[in-house]
């Protein structure tokens, strides 16, 4: 009996063997198929910068895609494909309004393409000609403001004449995608200097230029060279020695492992408290999130922190009426969605500005002070309690004494 079970099991090998072999191809392109046939029912949505078609696919064995051809401005042709799948398609790069011509084709899978079918799109106002650009002073330079209603991906250019050559050359470009955003140009002279700012989509369409004549505010650095700790009762403590609040302006701010600020894991809101060493009137402020990829964007990045300042704080650390409210500030990451972008970390590497400006927060931040508070209520770790990571802090203003 167990002879013939092993003679059944070894005549049944070759069998399993061929059946679990991986079969060939079993479809097949018929290169002698003609083309589909052209797609019918086409309907026509124009959208800012673009236009949805619907249509009724042919039904064809050999059918593969729709692709649609057509020229976003004179000379330059774009192409779009949609599968057979699919009942619609979607166009996008005009920068212009007008009517365009769009040539829609059915290709098989033997890439054998129908006779175009011609049908004209008119897309709305374009998201690169909906945003609005402002130029206006800041301390020590320009501040460039964006309206972005479509959250368009744009690349905002700077241009200016800071050298007074009579002509205007490129200072910075800046990349947003953001409903709106802020960018500031410092280190200007304050004399009045000519400005021009324009915006660039990703299908290279340009808006028209905005031009301004801007005095910047005079301000300077205020130096850290008196900066001391100075910790108060309730104040979060660093995660070891390593990490204490002076990393915040001590040394090689690049290093994330030793110049830096870094708190224990503790329930928010934490407060960190110094002394500038002298009295200053405060005008903006630089933020670097930790300079360390658990950090940008992640875990211990400040999302929503306060600064606050004193002449004669209270010793018990109470955060009372001897603080005077400076600011109310957000850290926003430039793209949409949980995603981090080279561009979003690129602007974190650059830092975050900050203005003091009057607010039902603040009503009045332009005040002498000499201690500084920043107060985290909330990082990206987005939970009741956390670490909170700082790589450096940088103040501008006016000295008073």
């Amino acid at each position: 009996m167990k002879k013939r079970i092993f003679c059944i099991i070894v005549s049944l090998i070759p069998v399993i063997i061929t059946g679990c072999r991986e079969e060939g191809r079993i479809d097949h392109i018929d290169t002698s198929a003609p083309a589909p046939a052209q797609v019918t029912n086409v309907t026509v949505r124009n959208t800012p910068g673009g236009a949805v078609l619907k249509y009724t696919v042919p039904e064809d064995r050999n059918m593969l895609y729709v692709q649609a051809v057509y020229d976003i401005r004179p000379g330059v042709q774009r192409e779009m494909k949609s599968s057979y799948y699919k009942d619609s398609l979607i166009l996008e790069g005009f920068g212009d309004t007008g009517t365009y011509d769009v040539s829609l084709f059915s290709v098989g899978k033997n890439e054998k393409a129908s006779d175009p079918l011609k049908v004209q799109v008119n897309p709305s106002t374009a998201p690169i000609r909906l945003a609005q650009k402002q130029l206006s002073e800041t301390f020590g330079g320009v501040s460039v403001r964006i309206d972005n209603p479509e959250k368009a991906n744009l690349v905002v250019t700077l241009m200016g004449d800071t050298a007074q050559l009579g002509y205007h050359l490129t200072l910075q470009s800046f990349y947003t995608s953001a409903e709106k955003a802020k960018f500031n140009f410092r280190g200007l002279d304050t004399i009045p200097l000519n400005f021009s700012v324009y915006l660039r989509d990703r299908w290279n369409n340009v808006s028209d230029t905005v031009t301004a004549t801007v005095t910047p505010i005079f301000e300077d650095e205020i130096a850290m060279n008196t900066w001391v700790e100075y910790t108060l009762p309730g104040d979060a403590r660093p995660y070891d020695g390593n990490y204490s609040v002076r990393g915040l302006w001590y040394g090689n701010f690049t290093n994330p492992q030793t110049n830096t600020y870094l708190s224990a894991m503790l329930p928010l809101p934490q407060i960190i408290t110094w002394d500038f060493g002298k009295t200053v009137l405060l005008s903006r402020f630089k933020l670097w999130p930790r300079n360390h990829v658990d950090d940008r964007w992640r875990r211990g990045h400040p999302r929503i922190f306060e600064i606050w300042g004193s002449m004669n704080p209270n010793p018990d650390g109470s955060l009372d009426d001897t603080w005077i409210p400076l600011g109310r500030f957000e850290s926003e990451k430039p793209s949409p969605g949980e995603t981090i972008t080279q561009e979003d970390i690129d602007y974190a590497l650059a830092g975050f500005d900050y203005d003091f400006e009057e607010s039902d927060f603040a009503p009045d931040p332009f005040v002498p002070v000499r201690y500084i508070r920043v107060r985290c209520i909330r990082t990206y770790n987005n939970s009741e309690a956390s670490y909170v990571a700082y790589q450096q802090i940088r103040f501008w203003g006016t000295n008073v004494n």
